[in-house]
């Protein structure tokens, strides 16, 4: 059975699924909108005094760690909810902002299948081998990428593949857009990094 939870990063809009777990400003925006935290994480240098007192007189389980660390603050959240055995999670605040902490959130995503990054524009989730529908939903276009060498195939595409080599040089993989509402994207070796952009 599937155990999702919301990590919220910063003061953004996100979509609740299953438990709340808040990082620094995100922690505030939850409390503040009454959700209940299994967790507060962060060195809570990005928030002030009183929205600090705020979280800690509203969430049980406060980590606090010092800003002086090997681990962004997104990393040691997501690290926290795999270790509670969270086998999805729904991650708001790791895209736009800086481009730094937007870099390490996409190959966080990229490390852990079970994560997946929102914005208003996107959303990125990694894949390994198998075969997944993708649906079009309200997305325009479909990109994939991967870090390590993979092979696809992509069905019900603009632009088809057939067990198509793909590696971290390989850029023409973007803007694909769907014919069919539920294409498929086969991963037949190693795994991707898919971006649905509205």
């Amino acid at each position: 059975m599937e155990s999702e939870v919301t990590l919220v990063l910063r003061d953004v809009p996100y979509v609740v699924k299953g438990d709340c777990v808040g990082v620094e400003l995100g922690a505030f925006a939850l409390v503040r909108d009454q959700h209940s935290l299994v967790c507060a994480i962060g060195d809570f240098d990005s928030i002030d005094h009183e929205q600090y007192e705020i979280v800690e007189r509203n969430v049980s389980n406060m980590i606090k760690v010092s800003s002086i660390k090997d681990e962004s603050d997104s990393e040691l959240a997501i690290n926290w909810c795999i270790q509670q055995g969270y086998t999805r999670i729904h991650v708001y605040g790791a895209l736009d902002e800086r481009l730094d902490h937007q870099h390490i959130n996409c190959l966080l995503a990229y490390k852990y299948p079970m994560i997946t990054l929102y914005n208003d524009m996107n959303r990125i989730q990694a894949y390994e081998k198998g075969e997944y529908k993708i649906e079009k939903e309200d997305f325009n276009y479909f990109s994939v990428f991967a870090y390590h060498p993979a092979n696809i195939s992509l069905v019900g595409f603009k632009y088809p593949l057939d067990h198509y080599d793909l590696n971290i040089n390989e850029l023409k993989t973007v803007s694909n857009q769907w014919i069919k509402k539920d294409a498929t994207l086969c991963v037949h070796q190693g795994k991707v990094l898919v971006y649905l952009t509205r």
